[in-house]
């Protein structure tokens, strides 16, 4: 279905995939509207320069946009809640369920924004469109283990750090799903790769693996990935997600510890990316780049493997 250039597929019992064609890619950042009766939510909202496409992949699925209440996201990178400022200005019943830690950059999103414009610099509004701030009083930050109610369906918030430590999964005991957010990795459809996203600047292994033993032992049917869709192999795609991440990490160890710099390390990352891919298309590996970059990956794993060495 599509509506003004937006597109939502029907991908479970009440839940549409909002595809935000995140810089002309399709396949790349996800979106999910929620619905039971007249109760409407969504996980994720993106990044602010993809709020035309949610907007109107909201209509798509056949709702008004001011018809969804709550928005739920996982962390608050800016491809996953750069567009909630926005939104809750366009649409004033609107709150925002996030994790405690990233609460407060939510409703003061200057250290945030300063954080990213280190990095992208010029091409800030480009890729991540306007952020701005939230009243204090319509950001609700989430209790491990809170259940959230979509009507009559109920959303569990489990605390799941290692890619980002505010970040929040959210199950679906009835459904048995999983919205992963990016602790369950990026994977794009058709491929069997399932890719750690490194980004500084609190990638913690650690705490990872513990996340995803929390994942696990929920025994879900299926995975709702930010980047990209819905996957029903679960067990599966976390079986690889840890080992794939110890081999980021040694590959990162081995690379700065001859000498190599950043440029060489994210070439590593890349012909790595590139391999696991196997014979996929030359689209996929584009897309995996636009999810998780290489060059990210490579500032993640310096920064973390610094701090180790003191």
């Amino acid at each position: 279905m599509a509506a003004a250039g937006g597109t939502a597929t029907p991908v479970g019992d009440g839940v549409w995939l909002i595809d935000l064609g995140f810089q002309d890619q399709p396949g790349v950042v996800a979106a999910y509207l929620v619905a039971d009766g007249d109760a409407v939510a969504l996980v994720e909202t993106g990044p602010g320069s993809t709020l035309p496409a949610l907007l109107a992949g909201i209509a798509a699925a056949g709702f008004a946009p001011e018809s969804v209440t709550q928005l739920l996201v996982t962390h608050i990178h800016l491809d996953h809640a750069g567009a909630a400022g926005p939104l809750v200005r366009r649409f004033p019943h609107l709150t925002v369920r996030v994790h405690p830690v990233g609460a407060p950059h939510l409703v003061d999103p200057a250290k945030l924004v300063a954080s990213a414009t280190r990095i992208y610099g010029d091409r800030m509004d480009a890729l991540w469109g306007e952020v701005a701030p939230i009243p204090v009083d319509r950001v609700l930050p989430l209790a491990d283990g809170e259940a959230v109610a979509i009507g009559g369906r109920v959303l569990t918030a489990l605390y799941t750090p290692g890619h980002a430590s505010h970040h929040v999964a959210y199950a679906d005991a009835d459904a048995g799903a999983v919205f992963t957010g990016d602790i369950g990795g990026v994977r794009i459809p058709g491929t069997a790769y399932t890719c750690p996203p490194t980004p500084p600047p609190d990638l913690d292994p650690d705490a990872w693996s513990t996340s995803v033993a929390r994942l696990r032992a929920l025994h879900p049917d299926r995975l709702y990935l930010t980047h990209f869709g819905p996957f029903d192999d679960a067990a599966a795609h976390l079986d690889q997600l840890l080992p794939n991440l110890e081999e980021f990490r040694a590959l990162a160890d081995d690379a700065l510890s001859g000498g190599a710099d950043q440029p060489e390390l994210t070439r590593r990352l890349h012909a790595l990316m590139a391999a696991r891919l196997g014979d996929a298309s030359p689209e996929a590996l584009g897309r995996l780049e636009w999810a998780t970059p290489s060059y990210m990956a490579a500032l993640g794993l310096t920064r973390l493997l610094t701090r180790r060495r003191g």
